[in-house]
């Protein structure tokens, strides 16, 4: 469920940056695993760019391994100030670390 919000507030956030004209996708690189782990990146011809990695990792105690995220995206505020945020997303929670460009 911590997943599912953290995916959801960084789209929000993606979301909301103003587009400049049309944005065209610059760089796309998408690999799915068959152990269950993946990455992807792209990014945009505004300057927006997303890339993340996620794997599952045993996690003491459970029977189960969590799927642990990490990853980062940067975007263009509506001041023109740029950010990027760090973050890392698995059973202890989302952390997230925002950096001023």
């Amino acid at each position: 469920m911590k997943l599912l919000i953290a995916i959801f507030a960084s789209l929000a956030v993606l979301c909301l940056a103003r587009p400049q004209g049309d944005v065209e996708l610059v760089q796309f690189t998408n690999d799915n695993n068959v152990d269950g782990s993946y990455q992807f990146a792209y990014e945009q011809s505004d300057g927006q760019k997303r890339e993340e990695k996620g794997e599952l990792k045993p996690v003491d105690g459970a029977e189960e391994p969590a799927l642990s995220v990490s990853g980062s995206y940067e975007y263009t505020d509506p001041n023109g100030q740029r950010y990027r945020v760090d973050y890392v997303a698995d059973e202890k929670g989302y952390r997230p670390t925002v950096t001023k460009l």
